[in-house]
C-alpha cells in the first residue's frame, strides 16, 4: 500500500525544526506491507519542506520501459514541481523531472535522490517569491497517464506566493503558536501590504494543461490556460484528452497534438476529473463543476488573470454528461452583481484597519480570501449589506451562521478585535471598489503605511 504525506506545521522548517534535520517522514511516499503494516520503503521528495510541499497527490502505477528494460513504477507529480518515477518495488528513484515552473530548486540529484535547494531562494532572512506557491505545482486534481505513449496528461500551474518569514520570529526569535490559528509561521498577518510592495517581481500566474514525458522531462504539447486553478484530466483509448478548466470550457483535446477538437461552456469553473463509462451500448463522458478548495488563493487576483467562471456567472455544481450526438442544451446564466458599495471610511480609525487585517488574515483569509477576494465558493464579504454588517459580531463572535458552516469565533476573537476586523474589510473593500471605477490603479493599502 502506498500514501502519500503532507507537510508539516509550521511550513517554516527553522520554526518547526530549528536543530535541522529531514523531518521523516513528511512530503514523502512511504510504502506498506498491507498484510503487516510495517513500512518496506519510503522516498521523501521535499527533505525538510520549508513551502507547504504536500506528496498527497495522486498516485498511478504503471509499466514503463526504462534503459530497454520494462519496470513496474509509481508516478507521483506532488505539489514541489518535480515529476517522480520510482521503482514501486524498492522506492528507488529513476526520474526526477520538472513539469512546471520551478525556482526552490535547480534540480534532483539523481546519485543521492535529494533536491539541490537554490540558495538565492532562501527567504529566512529577506521575503522571496517562490514557485511553487502553496497551491504546489499540481496539487488534487487527477492526471491522466497513458502507458502506451509513455505520457502524462498533467493539469499544472505556476501560482507563486511571495514567502517571508513571521515578523515577530525575525524580531523575537520566538514564535508563538496561535490555537486555533493557521500557524504557518509566515507574515500572513500583513501579506496584503507585503505583496504590494514586491508586485513588480511577482511571477505571472497561469495554468498547462501537459502532454509530459515523464522519463525525459520533456513537453509532447502544452496547452496555456490563462486561469492556474483548474480540472482533473481524463486521457481515452480513442486519442482524446478531457479537461475542465476555470473558464467553464468543457474541452477535448486530440492527445497526439493537443488541438482542440470539441468544447463546450458550462458557465462554470471545474476542478473534478471527468469519467467516461458505457450504459447500454453507449459511451458518455461525465463531469463535476463547481470550484472551491482554493478560495485562499483562488479569489480574484492581483495583478488581474482571466477570471473564473464561477466569479462571472455561478458556483453552481451540477453533473453534466455527455455522449456523441447529445443535443441538449444549457442556458447561459445570468452575469453575477459583482458591484461594491460605496463605503465612507473617514470616522473608521486607520490603527483599527491595520489591526483588522493582521486579525483577519489570521483567522479569516483562509476561507474568504487573502484582500478579502472570495474565490466564489465561500460569500465575498466586500459586498456585505449594512443588515448583516448590524449583526457582524452576532456571527463572528456568537456564531449567528454556524449551521450554514461560519463558526463563531469568540474563543479567540475579542468584540475589539472583531469590529478591527469589520473595519479593515470595509477598507479593503472600498480601495477595489475605486480601482473598478478608474480611479486607483492598485489597492495602496496606505493604512499601512501610515497615509491618509
Amino acid at each position: 500500500m502506498y500514501i502519500g504525506v503532507g507537510n508539516g506545521s509550521p511550513w517554516t522548517r527553522v520554526i518547526r525544526s530549528p536543530g535541522g534535520g529531514d523531518n521523516l517522514f513528511l512530503s514523502s511516499i512511504v510504502a506498506l506491507d498491507a498484510d503487516t503494516g510495517e513500512m518496506n520503503w519510503y522516498y521523501q521528495t521535499t527533505p525538510g519542506d520549508n513551502w507547504d510541499y504536500t506528496a498527497v497527490q495522486d498516485m498511478a502505477l504503471a509499466e514503463l520501459e526504462i534503459e530497454g528494460e520494462p519496470r513496474k513504477v509509481l508516478l507521483q507529480a506532488p505539489k514541489n514541481g518535480f515529476f517522480y518515477v520510482l521503482d514501486r518495488s524498492d522506492g528507488e528513484l529513476l526520474a526526477a523531472n520538472p513539469y512546471a515552473t520551478v525556482t526552490w530548486a535547480t534540480h534532483v540529484d539523481l546519485e543521492t535522490g535529494r533536491p539541490v535547494e537554490n540558495p538565492d531562494l532562501d527567504y529566512s532572512e529577506k521575503g522571496k517569491w517562490v514557485l511553487p506557491g502553496p497551491l504546489g505545482a499540481h496539487n488534487w486534481q487527477a492526471m491522466s497517464v497513458d502507458e502506451a505513449a509513455g505520457l502524462v496528461y498533467i493539469p499544472a500551474q505556476d501560482n507563486p506566493l511571495f514567502f517571508e518569514m513571521a515578523s515577530e520570529w525575525k524580531e523575537t526569535g520566538v514564535y508563538k503558536h496561535k490555537p486555533k490559528g493557521w500557524n504557518t509561521g509566515l507574515e500572513f498577518g500583513r501579506l496584503a501590504q507585503v505583496i504590494l510592495d514586491n508586485i513588480a517581481e511577482q511571477p505571472t500566474p497561469k495554468g498547462y494543461l501537459k502532454a509530459f514525458d515523464p522519463l525525459t522531462g520533456e513537453d509532447q504539447w502544452v496547452v496555456e490556460i490563462p486561469h492556474y486553478w483548474n480540472g482533473g484530466v481524463l486521457g481515452t483509448e480513442g486519442g482524446l484528452v478531457f479537461q475542465g478548466n476555470a473558464l467553464g470550457m468543457f474541452t477535448a483535446y486530440d492527445k497526439a497534438t493537443g488541438e482542440v477538437l470539441w468544447e463546450f461552456n458550462t458557465y462554470t469553473s471545474m476542478l473534478a476529473p471527468p469519467i467516461t463509462f458505457e450504459l447500454d451500448g453507449v459511451q458518455y463522458v461525465s463531469v463535476l463543476t463547481g470550484t472551491g478548495g482554493g478560495d485562499l488563493f483562488g479569489g480574484e487576483p492581483l495583478p488581474p488573470v482571466a477570471e473564473h467562471a464561477s466569479l462571472t456567472y455561478s458556483n453552481e455544481g451540477r453533473l453534466l454528461v455527455f455522449k456523441v450526438g447529445g443535443e441538449a442544451a444549457l442556458p447561459a446564466p445570468t452575469v453575477r452583481d459583482r458591484s461594491i458599495p460605496k463605503r465612507d471610511l473617514k470616522d473608521i480609525d486607520t490603527v483599527s484597519i491595520a489591526r483588522g487585517e493582521i486579525a483577519y488574515n489570521e483567522n479569516c483569509a483562509v476561507c474568504h480570501g487573502f484582500l478579502v477576494r472570495s474565490g466564489g465558493a465561500i460569500a465575498d464579504l466586500r459586498r456585505v449589506n449594512d443588515e448583516t454588517l448590524a449583526i457582524w459580531d452576532q456571527i463572528v463572535i456568537d456564531g449567528l451562521y454556524s449551521a450554514a458552516g461560519m463558526a463563531g469565533f469568540g474563543d479567540v476573537l475579542t468584540r475589539d478585535q472583531s469590529g478591527d476586523v469589520m473595519n479593515y474589510v470595509l477598507a479593503r473593500a472600498e480601495e477595489d471598489r475605486l480601482v473598478a471605477a478608474g480611479e486607483k490603479e492598485l489597492p495602496q493599502m496606505t493604512w499601512m503605511t501610515g497615509g491618509d
